[in-house]
């Protein structure tokens, strides 16, 4: 047995929460600025999916209660509903689906933008970890789209001036008299599902097109307020051998039902979820969910999407 393994084991065997310890070796091992800078985007890639992968698969069969953990209350200081109702002015900008492994990328915009970064850190996201749940349960702003935050009352009622971006080369004037500024950027969530995102490259598109974004967003917040950079939910990807090793029969109950989604919300007239040990249901949050990094075979166009969210990993 490696080092690695015996290292990663104990930690995760260990008393009290490990969500730090995650956190910890995520990015101090695997999405560093180091690592990508020595590496060709597709190779940091893939070679960051491997190791966790491997993580996860001692998570998913020896620790599985980690999980549970994501689903915790979050630290104040994690929680961007304390930063919406603090008193002091803020700028948040929020790329859908953007995750860890973008966060060296951020941070060479930062550099280069003159910005200091003052701290980088983690959070998680709602379960599922859809767009509109975030919405609802982190930011309080009702099961609304991001594309109609800047029109929402509640919104407006906070003082906040709310823009949406579809593209990356979108561009709004802001309103510099505002103390507090959102910027919701679709991108790069809405890439997701395009003909070249079934390939590694389709992560060097992301980090070409997310200079762009920057400059449309962050670059255009007038200076000397506090701005934080986020996400809504981040993305697991799936590419070739990336997921749990199933066979195709273990699969068959997880494909049919799901589909090429990995979560399915609970209704009284609805399929009931398969018990099946990669699914687990949420009768509270009236949601099924996988757990892990499965990878379902579904027909047509969804089989080959391979950048995915919605469940827990």
């Amino acid at each position: 047995m490696s080092n690695l393994i015996i290292e990663t084991f104990e930690n995760l065997i260990a008393q009290g929460p490990r969500v730090k310890w995650l956190e910890k070796w995520l990015l101090g091992k695997v999405w560093t600025a180091e690592r990508y800078r020595d590496l060709s985007p597709a190779d940091y890639l893939n070679d960051g999916e491997s190791k966790v992968n491997q993580l996860e698969e001692i998570v998913a069969r020896a620790a599985y209660r980690v999980y549970d953990e994501f689903l915790g209350e979050l630290p104040q200081e994690r929680d961007i509903l304390h930063l919406i109702e603090g008193e002091d002015p803020f700028a948040i900008v929020i790329f859908d689906g953007l995750s860890l492994r973008e966060i060296p990328v951020l941070f060479n915009l930062a550099e280069k933008s003159g910005l200091a970064v003052r701290e980088i850190g983690t959070s998680y996201s709602t379960l599922p970890t859809e767009t509109i749940d975030f919405i609802e349960n982190r930011l309080k702003f009702g099961s609304i789209a991001p594309s109609q935050l800047p029109r929402s009352r509640e919104v407006k009622q906070k003082g906040i001036a709310a823009y949406y971006y579809d593209n990356p080369s979108q561009q709004h004037p802001l309103d510099t008299d505002s103390r507090n500024l959102l910027l919701w950027s679709a991108f790069p969530d809405n890439t997701y599902s395009d003909s070249g995102a079934r390939f590694a490259q389709h992560f060097e598109q992301i980090h070409t097109l997310l200079e762009t974004a920057w400059l449309n967003t962050v670059q255009q917040i007038p200076r000397r307020r506090r701005i934080l950079v986020t996400s809504d939910h981040g993305y697991v990807y799936l590419g070739s051998g990336l997921s749990f090793a199933r066979s195709n029969s273990e699969l068959r109950p997880l494909t049919e039902y799901l589909g090429g989604e990995r979560h399915k919300r609970l209704t009284e007239e609805g399929d009931q979820p398969p018990d099946h040990p990669d699914l687990v249901v949420y009768p509270n949050r009236k949601v099924a969910v996988l757990r892990g990094r499965i990878q379902t075979h579904p027909p047509g166009k969804a089989a080959s999407q391979v950048y995915k969210h919605g469940g827990q990993t």
